[in-house]
């Protein structure tokens, strides 16, 4: 892939050409920049197929360089110092990123994980969300997700709960559709945990401003939920749900 690395600082461009000439022979390196201006240009001209993009930048951010360039079909990589907030906003939006100090072995995952030709792209959809996300309050944050047909920006307080399906998860929202995607239920619950959501069970993730009541019969207890859902509780997840839901 023809490579464009973004960053306005030297040594990082560095270290990242170093990294990709060094280890990553599906890759050439065309180009660099360090500002939105220059990426803009050099994007225009030189047709990268990957960018590698700081987020922070003198005269914008790395999504003001994918939204400027929306006729040039590229895929890129965040490559940001960005923590908390930034971060999280990110992974919600299904965007590719890795973290500076740069580690080799997680730009080498990052670039496998763009050149999949399987991979599905929507560079927009997911920088609409990441906006969304980082601008709006909880309750119109969105989460990309890939299903075999689309990508999906679904709204997090419209999802009811979540069931596993071995390496696919089952989401079921709140107007009763339901929607089969491309993560584990143990990476949905990284990204949602935060957002009120509780795994109840090894098979079972819910959103808990939907949770009704819980009923104790069973070996370790049911929550119903208040579309009439029924979920059975693990032994081993009851205290924890427990002790959550005493301080709702």
């Amino acid at each position: 892939m023809r490579t464009l690395i973004v960053d306005d600082e030297p040594n990082a461009r560095q270290v990242i050409r170093n990294i990709l000439e060094t280890y990553v022979t599906q890759v050439e390196v065309v180009g660099e920049a360090d500002c939105v201006k220059a990426a803009v240009q050099k994007i225009n001209t030189l047709k990268p197929q990957l960018v590698l993009l700081d987020i922070n930048m003198p005269d914008g951010t790395g999504f003001d360089v994918i939204k400027a360039c929306k006729a040039v079909p590229f895929r890129f990589i965040i490559v940001t110092a960005y923590e908390q907030f930034a971060i999280k906003a990110i992974r919600l939006s299904a965007i590719d990123y890795i973290l500076k100090p740069i580690n080799g072995q997680e730009l080498l995952n990052a670039i496998e994980r763009v050149s999949d030709p399987v991979a599905e792209e929507d560079a927009m959809l997911k920088i609409d969300s990441y906006l969304r996300n980082t601008q709006s309050n909880t309750d119109e944050r969105r989460v990309i997700f890939n299903t075999t047909e689309a990508i999906h920006a679904i709204r997090i307080r419209d999802i009811v709960r979540c069931e596993s399906d071995r390496n696919y998860s089952t989401l079921f929202l709140q107007d009763g559709q339901k929607l089969m995607v491309s993560k584990t239920l143990k990476e949905i619950s990284k990204m949602l945990s935060e957002y009120g959501f509780y795994r109840v069970h090894q098979s079972h993730l819910i959103n808990l401003h939907y949770f009704e009541r819980y009923d104790k019969h069973g070996l370790a207890g049911n929550v119903i939920l208040s579309n009439d859902d029924k979920i059975p509780v693990s032994s081993r997840r009851k205290e924890g749900l427990m002790s959550v839901i005493m301080k709702m």
